[in-house]
């Protein structure tokens, strides 16, 4: 019988997620990493843009420590990191917060609105037996039209069709924290004694969670990928979406997020050669989670939570459950955790606060990862 949920997502006429573009069908396992690939690279192309492909030398400086950061609870470093290759520099800071209480704590990789770790809830964080890697977005590349001239933004040389936009070198630049963390501890590094970066969640709220998505989606070495209110370029689809869409991102603001090929091929999302299920799947098999919130109009839930429907195929391929639910549209504070696709709707506006936090903690501690 049809349910709410499959009969919205057949309305919107979404692009087959296990069909490669040749029109040949994923019909077994080993067809997904192939056709992963294929999604990846039409993302880049008309989508987030193209990552820089030539080698690069990731190294460290740890320029303030603090070994009684929240009342003696934690060890913060702050770390300046070098990202070099042989056409190019960059040096970025971001910040390392590890509980001492825990052995091994699985950490949040965090997009941070302003300097603040976690954006002021660290603390909580932290009790709650997580680490944080906190990364100010701005210190990347600064979030304005600057023709690309800060930052990542003069990283390498640009074209007018699927060079980089913003969001994706936010991600970028998360991903080489993650390269430096994980040569620190193969090199055995004391401090870090206390870190499993085999439990890594990447995170993030609104643009950051749209940020969020295309880092853990593309990059393997998260075991769990976080998007808060990310809507339109984030968790939510493009086709039949309310309030955020294309040609709202298109707008000054916005625009400098994505590559050019995202306005310059698809004036509506019915031309759209994806949608943003095609996003979250590239997380399959590991996991993903999607919150939501009932006012957030501009983010629109029901499309976020509908892509999170859409994703689960991949999933199954794979012997995996995506998403489990009964079926019907989300209720508030009935958080979806059974699956490999975790999803909550939270009464209330755009804002990520407690509540969500508290749920994506308990979703970690669940599937332990």
């Amino acid at each position: 019988m049809d349910t709410q949920v499959s009969q919205e997502l057949c309305s919107r006429k979404l692009p087959d997620l296990l069909t490669f573009t040749d029109g040949t069908a994923v019909k077994e396992r080993k067809d997904w990493s192939k056709r992963r690939k294929e999604i990846e690279q039409l993302l880049q192309r008309e989508f987030c843009g193209t990552y820089p492909d030539f080698p690069l030398t990731v190294s460290g400086e740890v320029v303030r420590e603090d070994n009684s950061g929240f009342g003696g609870k934690a060890l913060i470093q702050t770390i300046m990191l070098h990202v070099k290759s042989s056409y190019s520099y960059l040096t970025f800071p971001f910040q390392l917060c590890l509980p001492k209480r825990r052995a091994d704590a699985p950490v949040f990789f965090y997009f941070s609105f302003t300097p603040v770790i976690a954006d002021g809830l660290g603390e909580e964080i932290l009790d709650n037996g997580f680490g944080i890697v906190n990364l100010y977005y701005q210190d990347v590349t600064s979030d304005k039209d600057d023709e690309f001239a800060s930052g990542a933004g003069r990283f390498y040389s640009r074209n007018s069709f699927d060079s980089w936009g913003k969001l994706a070198m936010w991600a970028w630049g998360m991903q080489r924290i993650m390269d430096y963390l994980f040569k620190e501890c193969e090199n055995g590094s004391v401090k870090l004694k206390s870190l499993d970066l085999t439990k890594s969640a990447v995170m993030g709220h609104s643009r950051l969670g749209k940020a969020a998505l295309i880092c853990g989606t593309m990059d393997e070495r998260f075991s769990l990928v976080v998007s808060n209110d990310s809507g339109g370029g984030g968790a939510a689809l493009f086709r039949k979406k309310t309030g955020e869409g294309i040609q709202d991102l298109a707008k000054h603001g916005s625009r400098i997020w994505f590559c050019e090929n995202f306005f310059k091929n698809h004036a509506t999302p019915e031309e759209l050669p994806f949608d943003q299920h095609f996003l979250l799947a590239l997380t399959a098999p590991r996991h993903l989670y999607v919150c939501s919130a009932t006012e957030d109009d501009w983010a629109d839930p029901l499309s976020e939570y509908l892509a999170c429907a859409a994703a689960t195929p991949a999933y199954e391929i794979l012997g995996c459950k995506g998403l489990i639910t009964d079926g019907k549209f989300a209720s508030p504070e009935v958080p979806y955790h059974e699956g490999s696709i975790g999803y909550h709707l939270r009464t209330g506006t755009h804002h990520l606060g407690r509540y969500d936090w508290q749920q994506i903690m308990e979703y970690r501690r669940k599937h332990n990862v």
